[in-house]
């Protein structure tokens, strides 16, 4: 694991699941008051983990003179995972980051104040709303999006483990655009998943694994503007569709995945609410067996909750649904579209092999636009952390006395929007 994050706090209690969660209690260098935590236990009627009963297959096996149990075969494990939102690139930011001098696109101008954050995680996960399909193809922004193939580069440098390619821009430049994305994808060694070249490779899960923990990620889309997915490779890009959404998370599965993320491309854009059909098909998902929901395509952020949902085995299972993670960077502005929302989490494996979504978080963000010498610049600032930059007399170059009078509301309001309830089912 990369360096722990010292400004969590990790509770053992159980029992705690409201929407609001366990807030930890205060300690010197505490998120608790800058953010929703919420805290999840892995099971509601937990009991303490007894040792296996020993066996005597060879000596190793066997309990030791002193009395003391053997040790677990499955060593307490915690992963970091961090998971933004929408990634996109107008017109507007790729004339900020061009280089005349060196013909350059030069993407990193938006990321110095969130690249130490992602450096701190085990994995980072974002949604790339555009496609990277070649100079060739003509770059360009809204509506029809093609990005320099450096923004990949870039984006590994920074931190990035793995995007979601399926959204309503995939097919953006056709069946050619979904391919060299992947191939650009793949160039700068990102993980990708939602588009595919072939049957076979959408057939395969993608599954992140670390230290013996293993998240699988799955990404669907409800569409892509109209532009048809070519009948005879549906491959290409993941709808949304309840059979193929069970058929993959059972798959997930068995390939051995300890949780299932799944990234849904959904809902109505600008609306800072989730609409029935959001609801519905979040709960789908994880009665069919997925951990989280990964939300996007609103281009505000939506609350997020605990749910919990009857398997078709009548089981009870629960999950923590984002409904959209909001633009994580764009030239959107304004009504909310400049705001966005880093999910943080502790996925967990206890002692008896069980894997749960052990602690979330989520810490706003927002995107700063402004110009110097008469060129546009944007900057993904983190809310909480450059708040508190400012009081220890920390410089932000660019960042105006509005902007930092608009960041402190945020970081008042966004908290109470994001712990909404917006369904009437409750986390039990």
């Amino acid at each position: 694991m990369k360096q722990t994050w010292n400004k969590w706090v990790i509770i053992t209690a159980l029992g705690c699941m409201s929407l609001a969660g366990c807030v930890p209690p205060a300690a010197p260098d505490s998120h608790a008051s800058k953010a929703p935590v919420l805290q999840v236990s892995p099971s509601d009627n937990a009991t303490p983990q007894t040792a296996e009963e020993p066996t005597t297959d060879s000596p190793s096996d066997t309990v030791p003179p002193t009395g003391e149990a053997p040790p677990s075969r499955f060593p307490e494990q915690r992963i970091s995972l961090l998971a933004v939102g929408d990634i996109m690139v107008h017109q507007e930011q790729m004339d900020a980051v061009w280089n005349p001098a060196t013909k350059t696109y030069d993407f990193h101008k938006f990321f110095p104040y969130v690249t130490p954050l992602f450096q701190q995680a085990d994995w980072v996960i974002g949604n790339l709303e555009t496609t990277m399909s070649g100079s060739q193809a003509r770059y360009s922004g809204y509506p029809m999006f093609n990005s320099p193939e450096s923004l990949g580069q870039t984006l590994k440098e920074v931190g990035f483990t793995a995007v979601t390619t399926a959204n309503n821009h995939s097919m953006d430049r056709k069946e050619q655009g979904v391919l060299q994305t992947l191939k650009y994808l793949d160039q700068a060694g990102i993980l990708h998943t939602g588009t595919f070249a072939s049957a076979k490779e959408r057939d395969e899960p993608l599954l992140l694994t670390k230290d013996g923990f293993t998240l699988a990620l799955l990404s669907y889309t409800y569409g892509t503007n109209g532009i048809a997915i070519p009948k005879d490779k549906p491959y290409l890009v993941n709808l949304i569709s309840p059979e193929l959404m069970k058929q993959d998370i059972a798959r997930a599965k068995e390939k051995g995945a300890d949780l299932v993320a799944v990234a849904l491309h959904f809902g109505v854009e600008y609306q800072r609410l989730p609409n029935a059909e959001q609801i519905k098909t979040a709960e789908l998902c994880l009665t069919y067996g997925a951990d989280l929901i990964l939300g996007a395509h609103p281009h505000v952020v939506q609350p997020y909750e605990w749910k919990t949902v009857t398997r078709e085995d009548g089981t009870q299972h629960k999950g923590l649904i984002t409904y959209s993670l909001g633009n994580f960077v764009s030239a959107q502005r304004w009504d909310y579209k400049d705001v966005g929302a880093i999910l943080k989490l502790t996925l967990h494996k206890d002692e008896s092999g069980k894997a749960s979504i052990e602690q979330a978080e989520m810490l706003p963000t927002y995107v700063h636009f402004f110009r110097k010498n008469n060129k546009r610049n944007y900057v993904v600032y983190p809310v909480a952390e450059t708040l508190e930059g400012l009081q220890r007399g920390e410089k932000y170059p660019g960042l105006t006395k509005e902007a930092i009078q608009y960041m402190t509301r945020l970081q008042k309001e966004m908290p109470v929007h994001m712990n909404m309830a917006v369904s009437k089912k409750k986390a039990s």
